[in-house]
This record gives C-alpha cells, structure tokens and sequence, in this order.
C-alpha cells in the first residue's frame, strides 16, 4: 500500500473559525477515563460559504490535562454522513486540544505545544498533523458571553497510519533494538532539541509506533505540554533525572555505537530557516513568545 490522500482537515494550515455549543459546566464535571459523549452542536461555514449547523457529540479526555485543567480536552464525535462539503469530511471521532485554563498564558501554551507538532511534519511524514481553530465555545445559542480561543485538531494514530499506508502497532512494550537507529536518533534529537524528557519509546509513553510500508519500526511523538519550549506552569521534570526545569535539557535516546548522528544533525540544520519562519509568523503567538 502507498501513502493516500490528505484528508481536508489537514491538507491546509489556514485557522479553522467555528463554534461549538454544550453544556461546558456538565462536561467540565466529567473526569473520568470512560466519561460519556455529550450531546453538542458544531456552527460553522462550509466550503461554498453557507452557514452549517450539525449537531454532534463532545466528551472529556486525556489523562494529567483531565484532571488537571479547568478545561480538559476533548474528543469530538462528528457524523460522518453529515460532514460532505466540509473541512471535517472524511473525519469521525478527533481529538481536540484545547487551552488548560481562561488565560492568555494558556493560550500561548497551546499555541507553542501546536507549533512543536508542525515543527516535527518539517522532519518527517511519519508525524501526527494538527489543524489550528479558533473556536468559541458556547453554553448553548443565548449564551452572551462565551469563550473564545485557539485550540487544535490532533489525526488519530489509525489515520496517520491509513494516510501512510503503514499499520499502526498496538503492543505493550519494545526494545532499542526494535527501532532502525535513525528513526530512533531523529526521534530523540527531536525531543532533546524542544526540552522534553516527558516519554518512553520502549514503553510508549507519549509514543507511537508505526510499522511502515517497508517494514521499518518507526517512533511517533505526541503530547508535549511538558516541553520546555511550552514550560507549562504545572510541567516538572521526573524527580529521578535530576534536572531542576523541564528547560533543562537533557538527553534520553538509546546509545547508538558507531551511529553516524551527524547526519540525523544535517536533516535539522537543514529545515533551521523553515522554523524560524513557522514561529515568526505563527498566528495569535505574541512576540515575546
């Protein structure tokens, strides 16, 4: 199988503008890893301009964030035979990451935790896409004062791997000899360059694992909130690395002996002016950011 095409919802970078109607202080109230969808209704414009109102379903989820956030995310259940003329057609159940709390400090966050994502599609294919939107978020039709904020639409594993044309391995664990030392490399540099110690490769915490369409174990980061590029107020590093910050770096890949890193440098240096464009221009990031 090869790679397919890129669904609508991630085939463009421009700002998705929309809103989203439910009982925000009911959903607020599930905490739980098997809370139940909520009944909701998505208001946006369609491809041709019209004004769409489709009604949909929302529930809580994650782990530290739905616990923690005033705000948790969210996955949204959309109905596929509804979706035709769309940015979410061809979509079904995504998940929407959203800011921790009413603040700007927490906007800012999400906008940096989605700006490490698009920074990872510069290296490889083999990444989660993400859509930013700029959502408000309504307690139903009358409600004069609803919040409005940047969030983001994170693909699901299985969409990646479909999109790929790889096969999305759910297993337990994995070794360091499970991976081709370059994905692995590429991987850990990675993480080591945007300050995050929050993952396990072998464990798959904050990881993927795709086997792709020529056979090779590939590792795909997500979630990183803890990164010391967004520095989360409430991220601190594992008390056992013995690093103060989550902006202190430190290295966690495998030793890899006789490993040429300066090519996986190269692929770096390489997408650098890329980069500082994506976070010059980003949208909504103020300038001190």
């Amino acid at each position: 199988p090869g790679e397919r095409q890129m669904p609508a919802l991630f085939s463009s970078h421009a700002v998705i503008e929309l809103t989203i109607e439910t009982d925000y202080g009911r959903l607020r109230g599930d905490r739980t890893q098997d809370s139940e969808y909520r009944p909701a209704i998505l208001r946006m414009t369609d491809d041709e301009g019209v004004a769409r109102t489709i009604d949909i379903a929302v529930k809580t989820r994650g782990r530290f964030r739905l616990e923690n956030c005033r705000f948790p995310p969210i996955r949204v259940d959309l109905p596929s035979s509804l979706l035709g003329g769309t940015v979410f057609d061809g979509q079904d159940r995504i998940k929407l990451v959203s800011h921790c709390r009413d603040r700007n400090v927490d906007e800012q966050n999400l906008l940096e935790e989605y700006l490490v994502y698009r920074s990872y599609n510069f290296l490889t294919d083999e990444s989660f896409r993400v859509r930013l939107a700029r959502i408000t978020y309504a307690d139903g039709a009358d409600d004069d004062d609803p919040v409005v904020r940047y969030a983001f639409f994170l693909e699901e594993a299985e969409a990646m791997a479909e999109r790929l044309g790889a096969q999305y391995m759910e297993v337990a664990r994995a070794s360091a000899a499970d991976f081709s030392a370059e994905e692995a490399v590429r991987f850990s540099v990675f993480q080591y360059m945007v300050g995050n110690t929050d993952w396990s490769m072998t464990e798959f915490h904050n990881a993927e694992i795709l086997l792709s369409a020529e056979g090779v174990n590939v590792p795909v980061p997500y979630d990183f909130d803890w990164t010391g590029l967004v520095s989360a107020r409430y991220a601190r590093p594992d008390a056992r690395l013995r690093i103060r910050t989550v902006r202190d770096r430190l290295y966690r890949g495998f030793c890899r002996p006789g490993f040429d890193f300066s090519a996986v440098y190269a692929q770096f240096i390489e997408i650098r002016t890329e980069l500082e464009a994506l976070y010059s221009n980003q949208q909504g990031l103020e300038q001190d950011n």
